[in-house]
């Protein structure tokens, strides 16, 4: 479940990269040194626990016009999913204004346990602000860039994108065409997105060396990269938009455009985004230009006709737009340090996340040229900065798990491979309401372990997602089957299993009730190692914190599990001991 409220209260569940802490307090993917220093993690969360709520953090970071929540879900949800920890906040909880937003992110930032590696602003100028920048003679230009910009340095340190939305039917069409770019990409035709499309508005001047020189260093790095086609046009050979819609109409993965633009591009590129028919092929459109796209409230671009264009059965036009809101004069080398940083990052570094790419741009831009931060600010990008461009085609992956598991502490294996190859790096996410939530990478051997404890009944959602890795998504049921799966006998029945403190120092007491007869008490660590097994009779077992050598054991979290006489959970729970 995405995260979109602050919980409070203490639920004595879940796991935290293997290791069973309280669901309330999870606070990610902490490193295992600082998780084995339990002098360090007791009093954290004995401050938390004083506290009674804690903010978790999260990686992806939505940040919504109110009414447009509902519409964004879908996307939220399957960013979750893949392991992108992802919390949604209404802007009636932040504030409307530039400053309240941008404060906002820099506490996440600077504060949360988990801090947002994208952002994602929903809505268009009038529903959330972009930042406006007054210039002289009466010129002006608007940006996001400052709400990722959490080191006050003009630089953006966090991916950031907009789905410029005015009304919840258009930000459907957005998260439609993003959800189909990265859960169901279009195979009828397997090399769509391996083709280019590079566009040069010539202007007869100096201008026009720079412009090709970046075509071709786009052009180069995509053939290095497996592309299989460029569509090199311009204005001296008599190209136009008829031919670059044609072309995006077959299928094409990336489109840049250089040259000079206001708006719209210049004729004879004008382009009418509506009359595209395009479908599923959708490309990501590299503007590295003047104004072609606006965060100004009330206006209009071509930049949004590329994102909006559609339905969400009959998509068409671009899945982001990558572009800038300021105009000028004399800028193509400065413009041109945008288009070689982008495509060095997206082809030459791994920078294949979109908003990472777009990053790579901007810093080329600010390394080269630091004086012209309009243009910095300038360069914003339509679209989410989570989505993994597709720079080959889509490899169909082999998954080997569980076909059931019990809902009790477990080890659960995961190997990913494709066409017989181990798959490393890989991205796995399994989870399970709010009880179940781990993420990792595959291992060189396309392996990786969870360990985890669904406490109860129901299904644990697999998801497995990668750079030009076609997602593998399944749902592993979870229902109770006992340590002695081939055992065709009917359980005795559940038992309640609670303990009287939960959190002691010197003893406890555990208790449990229900139709099914105990036979053993089993109390392992956080590591899942046991310390102590014991039969039981009776409805009762008191604990004094001691091993099955009878010496005590360190103050931590542990898990007992009730279990019939053929080994069958009955009952779990979790204590805490405290030094």
């Amino acid at each position: 479940m995405v995260d979109t409220t602050v919980r409070v209260g203490i639920e004595l569940s879940g796991y935290v990269s293997g290791f069973p802490v309280w669901q309330s307090f999870r606070v990610g993917r902490l490193s295992q040194e600082v998780i084995m220093r339990r002098s360090l993690v007791l009093p954290l969360l004995l401050v938390l626990l004083s506290f009674g709520l804690a903010e978790e953090g999260a990686r992806y970071l939505i940040i919504s016009a109110d009414a447009l929540i509902p519409s964004i879900q879908p996307l939220a949800e399957w960013r979750h999913a893949q392991g992108l920890k992802t919390k949604v906040v209404p802007l009636s909880q932040i504030g409307t204004d530039t400053t309240a937003i941008k404060n906002y992110v820099r506490n996440a930032w600077s504060n949360w346990p988990i801090r947002p590696e994208y952002l994602l602003l929903v809505g268009s100028p009038s529903l959330l602000p972009a930042r406006y920048y007054s210039l002289q003679q009466g010129q002006s230009y608007t940006s996001d860039n400052i709400y990722a910009d959490v080191g006050d340095n003009i630089c953006a340190e966090i991916p950031y994108g907009r789905f410029p939305a005015k009304s919840a039917q258009q930000l459907d069409v957005m998260v439609a065409k993003t959800l189909a770019y990265s859960r169901n990409p279009e195979l009828t035709d397997t090399l769509w997105m391996r083709r280019l499309v590079t566009i040069v508005r010539e202007g007869g001047d100096s201008d026009d060396t720079i412009y090709w020189r970046d075509i071709r260093q786009a052009a180069s790095l995509a053939a290095s990269a497996g592309f299989v086609s460029c569509d090199s046009m311009s204005y001296y050979r008599g190209d136009n938009a008829t031919k670059v819609a044609t072309a995006i109409d077959a299928g094409r993965g990336i489109v840049l455009y250089r040259g000079a633009a206001v708006s719209n591009w210049y004729t004879p590129f004008q382009m009418n985004v509506a009359g595209l028919n395009n479908g599923w092929r959708l490309p990501i459109i590299c503007s590295f230009t003047c104004a072609t796209m606006t965060l100004a409230p009330g206006e209009s671009m071509v930049g949004d006709a590329w994102v909006k264009a559609g339905t969400v059965t009959a998509p068409k036009g671009a899945v982001a737009f990558v572009g800038n809101t300021h105009s000028d004069v004399n800028v193509a080398r400065v413009r041109s340090a945008m288009s070689r940083g982008f495509f060095t990052g997206l082809f030459s570094e791994g920078r294949h996340e979109l908003g990472k790419a777009f990053l790579r741009g901007k810093l080329q831009l600010y390394t080269e040229y630091p004086s012209y931060t309009r243009d910095y600010r300038g360069f914003n990008l339509f679209g989410d900065p989570a989505l993994d461009v597709w720079t080959s085609t889509p490899r169909r992956l082999q998954v080997e798990h569980p076909a059931t598991i019990p809902p009790e502490p477990q080890q659960l294996s995961i190997t990913v491979s494709s066409q017989g190859s181990p798959v490393s790096g890989a991205l796995v996410c399994v989870s399970m309401d709010s009880v179940v939530y781990e993420y990792g990478n595959t291992d060189s051997s396309g392996s990786i372990l969870f360990y985890i404890d669904p406490a109860h009944e129901g299904h644990l959602r697999l998801v497995v997602s990668g750079h030009n890795l076609y997602p593998y998504d399944t749902l592993i049921p979870v229902h109770e089957v006992g340590l002695a799966e081939e055992s065709s006998r009917p359980r005795p029945g559940l038992q309640r299993l609670s303990a009287s403190p939960a959190l002691f120092r010197r003893s406890t007491t555990l208790n449990w009730t229900g139709p099914g007869a105990a036979a053993a008490l089993v109390i392992r660590d956080a590591l899942g190692r046991v310390v102590l097994s014991t039969a039981v009779a009776g409805n009762s077992f008191e604990w004094k914190g001691t091993d099955d050598r009878g010496c005590p054991v360190p103050a931590g979290v542990y898990v007992c599990t009730l279990k019939d006489s053929g080994g069958r959970l009955l009952a779990s729970t979790r204590l805490l001991r405290l030094d």
